[in-house]
């Protein structure tokens, strides 16, 4: 997996590179801090077996954005830090193996696959795939955790009411943001995230850290 460091965006190459993971460098430098938590690397038996997939890189991105956002109020209501996936499940085991003992806000981060959206209470961050696009209008409307990070790859995200869309350009994964849905749901995107994402469309909260 490669990064570009001036645009901040993975990309799959053609050969696979040596990863290297970043998580031990200690800086408290911003950019630092953003390109350390950008550069988890995927699993090792990822890494040994083949170049990493667009949806290997959108379970790190799904990881990695729980540590740039927060509740407005500052509180946290539930013990652990929920990524819930919604759909076809085309991430398989890679968001399990990089969630695996790692933590957010000092709570567990937990994997979990929903039947449906009315099961999504209690999440952090809910990712719509692909698949419930024909189905987005009425699981937006139905998900019960209004305080959720909203996530899809599905057409139009953003316009229908979804706060980051990932997008595929030039076998870069790179993702768009809608602030006003943000706000909305009472959360907080570091203006670090904000920096590096392609487009960001709304204005902050003027909270942002």
């Amino acid at each position: 997996m490669l990064i570009d460091t001036k645009n901040m965006k993975w990309s799959f190459p053609t050969e696979r590179p040596r990863l290297r993971c970043l998580q031990g460098n200690r800086s408290n430098s911003p950019l630092a801090i953003t390109l350390i938590l950008f550069s988890l690397a995927v699993p090792a038996a990822i890494a040994q077996s083949a170049k990493p997939s667009e949806y290997d890189v959108k379970a790190a991105y799904l990881l990695n954005f729980g540590k740039f956002i927060r509740q407005s109020n500052g509180r946290y209501l539930h013990s652990s830090f929920d990524i819930c996936l919604l759909g076809r499940d085309s991430m398989g085991q890679t968001i399990d193996e990089l969630a695996t003992n790692q933590f957010i806000d000092n709570r567990p981060v937990h994997v979990r696959r929903l039947p449906d959206v009315t099961q999504a209470k209690g999440c952090a961050i809910v990712y719509f795939s692909s698949s419930e696009n024909d189905r987005l209008h009425e699981d937006m409307v139905l998900l019960p955790s209004t305080d959720a990070l909203t996530v899809s790859d599905a057409d139009d995200f953003l316009d229908r009411g979804g706060m980051i869309q990932f997008l595929v350009i030039d076998k870069h994964v790179r993702f768009t943001v809608n602030l006003n849905a943000v706000n909305h749901a009472h959360l907080v995107l570091s203006s670090e995230l904000l920096r590096v994402a392609l487009s960001v469309t709304g204005k902050p909260s003027g909270e942002q850290p």
